[in-house]
């Protein structure tokens, strides 16, 4: 929800004066997003999934789940602790958004091209162009870890 809104804040930040906005100006509308996305929810909940996992994995567990592993993490290292792996995770998930964003604008306005002046593109067009853009993104997300590995 977080990087729609974003993504859609950025494209009306980087619009021309007649509204428009181009091909590059939209992958960094959702390279804006990505970093958005990392900052309010990504990077948070993935530093506590990680910090329950290796507590999960120690000799004494101490965390009860979510609520009370995010209490521990306050106390103990503040907001700090909400915060660990922030460069990886907000380049990927920039990276990750830029390419979800910029391909699934780039598809709705080539299948745009197909409906007839003044009609809007349909849900389940709206729906399968957004799949399609999801496919692109794991492609190119999986690609880029292959090659990390």
């Amino acid at each position: 929800m977080a990087g729609f809104v974003a993504f859609d804040t950025y494209k009306t930040l980087l619009q021309d004066e007649a509204g428009k906005i181009s091909g590059p100006r939209t992958v960094i509308a959702g390279f804006g997003a990505g970093i958005t996305e990392s900052l309010l929810a990504v990077t948070p909940f993935e530093s506590i999934k990680t910090t329950l996992i290796d507590d999960r994995k120690s000799a004494n567990p101490r965390m009860r789940g979510f609520l009370h592993g995010s209490s521990i993490i306050w106390r103990e290292r503040g907001i700090r602790g909400f915060f660990q792996g922030f460069v990886p995770t907000t380049a990927r998930q920039a990276a990750n958004s830029a390419t979800r964003f910029g391909s699934y604008t780039t598809i709705k306005q080539f299948a745009q091209g197909y409906v007839a002046p003044g009609e809007k593109l349909g849900t389940m067009s709206t729906f399968g162009i957004g799949g399609l853009a999801g496919l692109i993104t794991v492609y190119v997300a999986g690609n880029n870890r292959r090659t990390d590995n």
